[in-house]
């Protein structure tokens, strides 16, 4: 080559000689809190080496300080990478970044009240730099799988400060959180929106604390009455119809023990003391596999389990109730105990009112109600811990109406009166003993026992004053329903993406529902003599289940699972398959999209006497002629966090078919002599229901709270009532709205406001009446005849439209010793006349029959004073 090629060709490659590079390149750098992306791009402006890496792997965003002079390439690297564990390698003309690769740890535990040991439910644990995180369990539990280098995880709950906690190495830690003292939120769903389920709600103890103190008390089940879907009844004061389904169709327990009537005093209160309720979670829609036993909702409710370390207590009165509650530790930090009492003092109020009506119609009224609460629990290791908690509350009422007519005013002078005691209630007792047997491994058994009866005795008397006899008529309505259960609930969580709940059990039912006799003493003959002769009746059921909460993705959530059941009860064996899917998925702007198949089945039917809220209920197991009910409900829905997750807009559709379903038959009821067996009185036949809800809740603020529009169709359709043509059910409440606001004023004032509308509900009238050809009653004299009501189609016209408006004000201030407060409620504000039941009266001048609207509830002012110490 000649010489001025050489030169041409040194000359050609100078600009490679200077881009070229090596590990022992020499850098001078200098950065003051960048991201290391920031060195990167210097690095291959300045010197021309580039890197290689996954943005979803290796995070880069990490600010760092360096001061590089002169120093080796391969040197600078190493300080700059080695303290965020990310490794590099040359290949090529590149340098590749990975992420070094830890072994997984699993660290798991509880998260409780720093103050008391109080287990927290719903609690959230989570690593930001894995971006994985779990939730506390019923228990209070969690379990975690992460990588051994996770410097710390963040802890949350409602209410609760926020802590970091730092790893020290530990598998097995309890984590303790500290209530804070800023304003309480009151959420109807999860804080986090992956962890949002459809159609569900969790309560936590903040939650419960923030709930309007109507009639002087929060109550749980009115709070969950309030949301779309629900009807509480006339008064709201306990959840009666979930999306079209029947009373007998909510699964209530309470510590895991079945309650078959949740409600005080008609409805007014529910049975559950707030000062002793921690938690709750309720469903609709989208049941997980480990809840069965009935079609339409689960409420699930957990009590305190007691101050490990110090004694507290609460008390207040009020003009309805006057209640109590004490808890403290047994042995501190290893057992401790909580116990609430609550009693209704209504008798002053009943003495007193309307007396002068008292003694124009010789009516009077006595209605009690109470209950007891009581939990201890011992820890004999941080894996293991033994629980016991009972429920004992009853109601009694007694209603005596006195009809006299002297010889001053009637020519046939008597003394007539009936008196009517009525008393019913529930009974419950857990057992229940947690074990941890490995860190991914938490396992629950428990033992159950539930009770409810409920007993009517009446008497009628008619004395008269001349030569006819006396008459001593006496009838007992008697019933009663009994459950002892033993079930297994294990929870293994192999990672953050599987959550695998299983579990089995078994249950031995005891069914009592028979009529005792109603007789005759004046003459000594028996009328009617144990309606249904069934004295006892046992069915037994064992169950099994599986589910898996699976995150599929960051954006798609699966819960998945499958419930087995059999029932054998008087030779007769009856299985069912229940498979439950729910599925989410999150979009982009915080929406999310949720759809849910479930299948339920119940093998329990009711037959209820009454449609005035009492709860005369005979609880049946499924026979050979009534099978068991089973639903198929499918769900959608749609769910927008707005305004950095100040307000949450939900809009949920479904659609619920139901098989034998049972109703009586045309003219007859529980009172019917003609047959001993109740399943000659009902008839099986179809239910379904559909609608759509709505609801923008406020989550956030001094002001919170919820707007929800609910509508809905339900049907009902039995081959022999209503001539075999499909009707509206008696809960097909088409329009329905309510409204839940609650505002703080101050640090002392909390003010609340529920209002409440339904268009009416479905009514059967009589459309014509006509005289009787029977025999004459032989105690009226005998110069009567009975007057037989020719019915409309069953449900073929409307009562009026539901609406009540609900206020508190509470007033909290703090003291040495603890705090005290004032409430001041309004139940049904402006004295709206709500209809309670409907009954045919004859105007006694013109003998014209009429439909009369009976309301029972007016408004209802009420204060109540109550202390914490």
């Amino acid at each position: 080559m000649s010489l001025l090629g050489r030169m041409l060709l040194g000359i050609l490659l100078i600009p490679l000689q200077v881009l070229g590079w090596d590990w022992h390149t020499r850098i001078t750098v200098t950065v003051n809190n960048q991201p290391l992306s920031v060195i990167c791009g210097q690095l291959e402006s300045q010197y021309g080496i580039h890197f290689s890496y996954s943005r979803e792997i290796v995070d880069l965003s990490r600010r760092v300080t360096v001061n590089f002079q002169d120093k080796p390439l391969k040197r600078a690297l190493d300080e700059l990478f080695s303290p965020f564990d990310i490794r590099f390698a040359r290949i090529g003309e590149q340098i590749v970044l990975t992420v070094k690769k830890y072994p997984n740890i699993t660290i798991s535990g509880y998260i409780q009240d720093v103050r008391n040991g109080e287990r927290l439910i719903g609690a959230t644990i989570y690593s930001p730099s894995q971006q994985v995180g779990a939730t506390t369990n019923q228990f209070g539990f969690f379990s975690l799988t992460i990588p051994k280098d996770t410097a710390s995880l963040c802890v949350s709950y409602i209410g609760y400060l926020s802590q970091r906690l730092c790893m020290t190495g530990k598998s097995f830690v309890i984590v303790g959180l500290q209530p804070s003292n800023s304003l309480r939120e009151f959420t109807v769903s999860d804080t986090a929106q992956g962890q949002r389920q459809m159609s569900a709600l969790h309560v936590s103890p903040a939650d419960v604390k923030s709930m309007p103190r109507l009639l002087g008390e929060s109550d749980v089940m009115r709070a969950i009455a309030t949301l779309p879907g629900i009807s509480g009844g006339v008064d709201g004061g306990t959840v009666t119809s979930v999306r079209g389904g029947g009373s007998d169709q909510n699964l209530i327990l309470l510590d895991g023990s079945p309650v078959f009537n949740s409600s005080h005093l008609f409805g007014l209160f529910s049975v559950f003391n707030p000062d002793i309720v921690k938690s709750a979670d309720f469903y609709k829609g989208g049941f997980p596999a480990r809840y069965a036993g009935r079609l339409s909702s689960v409420i699930d409710i957990s009590t305190k389990d007691g101050d490990m370390k110090e004694y507290h207590g609460e008390a207040s009165a009020g003009v309805i109730a006057v209640r109590g509650m004490v808890e403290g530790p047994i042995k501190k930090d290893k057992t401790s105990f909580v116990v609430s009492a609550r009693r209704s003092i209504l008798e002053p109020i009943l003495n007193n009112i309307d007396e002068e009506i008292q003694k124009q119609k010789g009516t009077k009224v006595n209605l009690v109600f109470h209950d007891v609460n009581l939990k201890i629990n011992h820890i004999f290791s941080p894996k293991d811990r033994l629980y016991f908690s009972s429920y004992v509350g009853n109601d009694n009422l007694g209603l005596t109406l006195q009809n006299n007519a002297d010889s001053t005013t009637a020519a046939n002078p008597f003394n007539e009166s009936t008196v009517t005691r009525l008393n019913w209630g529930n009974h419950t007792f857990a057992l229940r003993w947690n074990h941890v047997f490995n860190p991914k491994l938490f396992v629950n058994t428990t033992l159950n026992y539930s009770q409810y009866y409920f007993n009517i005795d009446y008497n009628y008397y008619y004395q008269p004053s001349k030569s006819r006899d006396s008459i001593h008529l006496y009838g007992k309505y008697y019933s009663m329903v009994k459950d002892l259960m033993l079930r297994t609930d294990a929870e293994f969580i192999p990672d953050p993406n599987h959550i695998f709940k299983f579990g089995a059990g078994g249950i031995i039912h005891k069914f009592n529902p028979g009529v005792s006799a109603f007789e005759d003493y004046s003459q000594s003959k028996t009328l009617l003599d144990t309606a249904y002769n069934q004295a006892t009746s046992v069915g037994g059921e064992v169950l099994m289940y599986a589910e898996d909460d699976w995150t599929v993705t960051d954006a798609l959530r699966v819960n998945m699972g499958l419930h087995s059941s059999g029932f054998l009860v008087k030779g007769k064996l009856f299985y069912s398959l229940q498979p439950r899917v729910q599925v989410r998925y999150q979009l982009p702007n915080r929406w999310t999209l949720m759809a849910g198949f479930t299948h339920m089945n119940q093998y329990l039917h009711v037959l209820s006497e009454s449609n005035a809220s009492l709860p005369m209920d005979l609880w049946v197991p499924s026979t050979k002629k009534v099978g068991p009910m089973f639903s198929r409900q499918f769900t959608f829905g749609v769910n927008k966090i707005l305004k950095d997750q100040r307000y949450s807009l939900s809009v949920e559709a479904y659609y619920k078919s139901m098989r034998n379903v049972i109703e009586y038959k045309d003219n007859s009821k529980i009172f019917n002599s003609a047959s001993k067996n109740w399943d000659d009185h009902v008839e099986t036949g179809t239910g379904t229901s559909y609608g759509g809800e709505v609801m923008l809740e406020k989550r956030k603020g001094k002001l919170r709270g919820w707007i929800g529009y609910t509508l809905s169709w339900a049907y009902r359709r039995f081959p022999n009532v209503n001539g075999g043509e499909r009707y509206p059910y008696n809960y097909d409440g088409r329009h329905d709205i309510k409204v839940m606001l609650m505002q703080q004023v101050g640090k002392r004032w909390e003010l609340a406001a529920n209002w409440h509308f339904n268009s009416g509900l479905p009514l059967t009238l009589p459309v014509a009446s006509y005289e009787g050809v029977n025999n004459p009653s032989p105690y009226d004299g005998g110069g009567s005849f009975p007057v037989l009501d020719q019915l409309s189609n069953r449900n073929q016209y409307r009562s009026s439209v539901v609406h009540r408006l609900d206020l508190s004000a509470t007033n909290t201030k703090e003291k040495s010793w603890g705090s005290r407060s004032w409430t001041i409620s309004l139940f049904n504000a402006y004295n709206h006349a709500n209809p309670f039941l409907y009954s045919i009266v004859t105007d006694k001048q013109n003998q014209k029959r009429y439909l009369q609207e009976i309301s029972i509830l007016p408004i209802l002012p009420s204060v109540t004073f109550s202390i914490k110490f």
